[in-house]
């Protein structure tokens, strides 16, 4: 039961968040370092939905814009004031998920363990 609980929060938060769903990925070097990470990233005419995320250990994200990132799976909030970010995950399947709320991202509300997580556009 607790790996089924997991997997439906996981993908609560996979429908929550436009770039997870539908995003353009990278692992470009200029943006992100670590083990098993990538940004994500979205746009139509009307959302833009960043997400950063590091599945397997640590990771830095590079020039990003600058704000407030909240991690969907535990609700860290982190402000961006120099285009970085970086994450810590210990372990293997401590998955963050970093979601930007910088301004023109309207980001999210709630968290992994919550049943209102939603993407606010």
């Amino acid at each position: 039961a607790p790996l089924s609980v997991h997997l439906r929060q996981l993908n609560l938060i996979r429908q929550a968040v436009p770039a997870l769903q539908k995003g353009q990925y990278t692992v470009d070097s200029n943006y992100v370092s670590g083990n098993m990470a990538y940004v994500r990233r979205y746009t139509d005419s009307e959302t833009d939905s960043l997400a950063c995320v590091t599945v397997s250990g640590g990771a830095t994200f590079k020039n990003i814009p600058n704000g407030k990132y909240v991690d969907a799976v535990t609700g860290d909030v982190q402000t961006v004031t120099n285009g970085t970010l970086t994450a810590t995950c210990s372990g293997k399947g401590n998955a963050r998920v970093y979601v930007c709320c910088a301004s023109g991202f309207d980001g999210i509300t709630g968290a992994i363990g919550e049943t209102n997580l939603t993407y606010l556009k």
